[in-house]
């Protein structure tokens, strides 16, 4: 209902899929040019990459602790 995945399950096999994940912030680090959240959940932790102008504004107004929901196209580099 609130997503398609867990943190803890997506991995290289979900490149190219569009998924919806919710968590919770665990820790954000903001690079200037990309910002950095680590979402958990019950299940792990994933990494979300935030390259947009317009989301990086949204993204600076979240906390660490935070509960989100995020749709994006899951990218990576695979091996």
């Amino acid at each position: 209902m609130y997503r398609t995945k867990t943190c803890g399950e997506l991995n290289q096999n979900n490149i190219g899929e569009t998924v919806e994940l919710s968590g919770w912030i665990q820790k954000i680090r903001n690079l200037g040019g990309m910002i950095f959240i680590d979402l958990r959940d019950e299940f792990g932790i994933t990494q979300i990459v935030i390259h947009d102008e317009d989301l990086q504004e949204q993204a600076k107004q979240l906390t660490t602790e935070s509960c989100i929901h995020i749709s994006r196209k899951s990218c990576g580099k695979s091996k």
